[in-house]
């Protein structure tokens, strides 16, 4: 039993004497290294959570039709449309995270909104009994700009069936629908790594530290949203105002990558300069659960023009489509 302690007591006495001498063998770069780590985990997790709050809302996006309801019986029976927006999307407070060892002025510029843009196409078709079916298609192909490393390309696609409730000489036109949408797609942004800073390791300072190199952030998504509203408008014959309230009730993923590879110089140091590479990965699904606001204004009569805001109570979205009816 003596034995059993004594033994234990030096494997212990050992274990503790590897983990200081690991501690204190690390120089100020493995450090650099490990605190880097840690801050693209964070960043990226944030961002990642940011993205997550608007992209539900952005696959819903390019429902521009005013309440009226298409009839395949007395007509207008078809419509067809193409139109082009831009979603609001915010990243506030990103230089107030607690970071150890990036600074983000120097590394990253993203701005505190980014203008999210969505073609769209769209159709819809009368049925019978009050009833219409619309169908869009979202699309931007792949666009690279190599003066400032970005690419990125989306796809989407909705349908909607929706039943007319009041129609009438003197009373507004009221509608209720539901809608499914999906969209999937990915951008990546490249931006140059040139930081000079003062590091805090462990109580000591290095003033001046010099971290240069790439660093890389991705998004990929792939979204689904289910969602059921109710419209309100009144034609004014060349002039219809609309409005609508609902809800979408989103699914699927949203993901950010960021990588940074560099050069990391301390002066001072005897292991400077050293590389330093770092990566994070984020998953977020979307909002589960949001509201839907519309406000729009259509003009014309067989050819039309549109002008429509949405929002979910967080991003504002705006656009506005042509659309030949017959």
């Amino acid at each position: 039993m003596v034995i059993s302690q004594f033994l234990r007591r030096i494997f212990l006495a050992l274990v503790l004497g590897l983990f200081f001498i690991g501690k204190a063998g690390a120089t100020p770069e493995q450090d650099f290294q490990t605190q880097a780590q840690t801050d693209y985990v964070t960043i990226t997790n944030y961002v990642d959570a940011q993205f997550a709050k608007s992209m539900g809302f952005i696959t819903t996006l390019g429902w521009n039709t005013p309440p009226s309801v298409f009839d395949i019986v007395s007509g207008p029976r078809v419509e067809v449309g193409v139109g082009a927006g831009a979603d609001l999307m915010g990243l506030p407070n990103l230089n107030n995270l607690s970071l150890g060892a990036i600074n983000l002025g120097s590394n990253f510029n993203l701005p505190s909104t980014i203008p999210f843009p969505f073609p769209v196409i769209s159709g819809r078709v009368g049925l019978a009994n009050g009833l219409d079916f619309g169908m869009k298609f979202l699309y931007l192909p792949m666009i690279t700009l190599p003066d400032v490393n970005f690419s990125g390309n989306f796809w989407g696609w909705g349908l909607d069936l929706r039943y007319k409730v009041v129609d009438g000489v003197n009373l507004p036109t009221v509608t209720v629908g539901v809608s499914l949408d999906s969209m999937q797609g990915n951008f990546s942004l490249g931006t140059a790594i040139n930081q000079t800073s003062t590091y805090n390791d462990g109580g000591t300072s290095y003033p001046n530290i010099n971290f240069t190199g790439t660093n890389n952030y991705t998004l990929d998504w792939n979204t689904k949203s289910f969602g059921a509203q109710v419209q309100v408008g009144k034609d004014l014959k060349v002039l219809y105002p609309f409005a609508a309230i609902g809800f979408q009730r989103n699914s699927g993923s949203i993901t950010s990558t960021m990588t940074g590879n560099g050069t990391l110089n301390i002066p001072g140091s005897a292991t400077s300069p050293s590389n330093v590479n770092v990566s994070a990965t984020s998953t977020d699904p979307p909002v589960y659960f949001e509201p839907k606001y519309v406000l729009g204004l259509d003009f014309g009569q067989g050819l039309h023009w549109a002008v429509v805001g949405e929002s979910n109570g967080t991003d504002i979205a705006g656009s506005t489509s042509f659309r030949v009816q017959f």
